[in-house]
């Protein structure tokens, strides 16, 4: 009844043989509950301070009870001094934290990570830290490229967003197509853009992984980055190419090229087949006809004619109106 006033299972049984049986001395409350004296000096000790018993003068010293309603309401408003004492001192640590953190050191801001197993394990890191959302631009150099990103799943099993930009080139492997495909159906979304400028991971707003170069090399060597201004200038760079990148679909996506049957021939909801939308987000994402037929296993030859088609569909004149089409359609 009282425990969340702080009592123990004892001290509310004291109070409430007090308030029912009524006052006693020390020697009649321990026969009531069966306690020892010592137990029992205790326990309305304990009382006596949280505002619950008061004691009479002695010789005729007894223990009497303050009435529920006014002991409770003592209690609320000491515990909200505390807790504005506490808010108080957590607005002093904040301050202090936030000039710390103005005042940290180039070292302390910026981790240099140096060889191939030390890099993977700051994406481990990366990915681990994150508790909202992961940013990613993923663009080759790929350090291990027909691999399902474990990692990334148990995150998202664990209510982690993914966001990932692919360079346009990151389909031109069938198997990593393929393992593309699979984070989009475990929930990734995903864009396409042409000609990254750069790999990223960005946990959250609190930790970055940048290679040191874009090359072979780029797995050798990276920086994690710490809150600081080159963080959200980093943040600010994937936004940016998010909003610019065509979406990537999850029915019909990267390495599903099987042609003649399965999902991708059935219409959407929107009038095209999941099959026409991933040949449009292609196309609008910078892919020539004879790439984007690569990678849906069409001749350039259907792909020509599949956009003719769709030109048609909605009195399009270019290429271009037909992705402003497309677009207004929620086609992409």
């Amino acid at each position: 009844m009282l425990k969340f006033a702080g009592l123990s299972a004892v001290e509310e049984s004291a109070y409430l043989a007090l308030i029912r049986q009524g006052g006693a001395r020390l020697v009649e409350l321990g026969d009531r509950l069966g306690l020892s004296e010592v137990r029992v000096r205790r326990v309305v000790g304990v009382l006596e301070r949280e505002g619950f018993v008061h004691r009479t003068p002695p010789p005729a010293e007894r223990v009497v009870p303050v009435p529920p309603d006014l002991a409770v309401e003592q209690l609320i408003r000491r515990r909200y001094a505390e807790l504005e004492l506490t808010r108080e001192a957590a607005h002093r640590l904040a301050a202090e934290a936030q000039g710390r953190a103005s005042n940290r050191r180039t070292e302390e801001l910026i981790e240099i990570v140096s060889g191939r197993a030390a890099v993977g394990r700051a994406f481990e890191r990366v990915q681990r830290s994150a508790r909202q959302e992961m940013r990613v631009l993923v663009a080759p150099p790929y350090a291990v490229p027909t691999s399902v990103n474990s990692t990334q799943l148990d995150r998202e099993a664990a209510g982690v967003t993914y966001r990932a930009v692919y360079d346009s080139s990151a389909l031109d492997d069938p198997e990593f197509a393929a393992s593309v495909a699979a984070h989009v159906r475990a929930g990734e979304q995903a864009r396409l853009a042409v000609a990254l400028p750069t790999k990223l991971a960005v946990a959250d707003r609190t930790l970055a992984l940048l290679p040191l170069a874009w090359t072979a090399s780029a797995h050798n060597a990276a920086l994690l980055v710490h809150p600081c201004g080159l963080l959200d200038a980093l943040v600010a760079l994937f936004e940016t190419l998010w909003t610019q990148a065509t979406p990537l679909p999850a029915a019909g996506g990267a390495g599903d090229h099987q042609r003649g049957t399965g999902p991708e021939r059935l219409p959407t909801e929107a009038g095209i087949s999941a099959e026409d939308r991933h040949l449009l987000s292609l196309l609008v994402s910078g892919l020539t006809d004879e790439a984007a037929g690569a990678r849906l296993g069409l001749s350039r030859r259907t792909v020509v004619r599949r956009v003719q088609v769709l030109m048609q569909r909605t009195n399009s004149r270019s290429r271009l109106q037909l992705g402003w089409q497309a677009h207004e359609r929620g086609w992409l």
